[in-house]
């Protein structure tokens, strides 16, 4: 009987769009805005065998999240204050 293959690293979590957005309970719309903004700096794509829907990996998402979310801060709304 053949031995089984060798073992591979474990592979890392990856999700599509539509699965992070779900995730962060946002749009599936803005996680692509943002995936494909070069400014924001996503990593490079990553494709299942057989499939052509990109993925991401999902630490390296949980902690651009986190970033991201930590540097929004609320303005303040001016148009309901009375002039004097």
């Amino acid at each position: 009987m053949p031995e089984p293959p060798a073992r591979q690293k474990p592979e890392r979590e990856t999700m599509t769009i539509p699965k992070l957005a779900e995730r962060v309970g946002k749009s599936r719309t803005l996680i692509h805005r943002l995936a494909t903004t070069p400014a924001e700096k996503w990593p490079a794509p990553v494709f299942r065998e057989g499939s052509s829907r990109p993925e991401y990996d999902v630490s390296w998402f949980d902690e651009y999240w986190a970033q991201r979310q930590a540097g929004i801060r609320q303005g303040k709304r001016t148009d309901l204050e009375q002039e004097e």
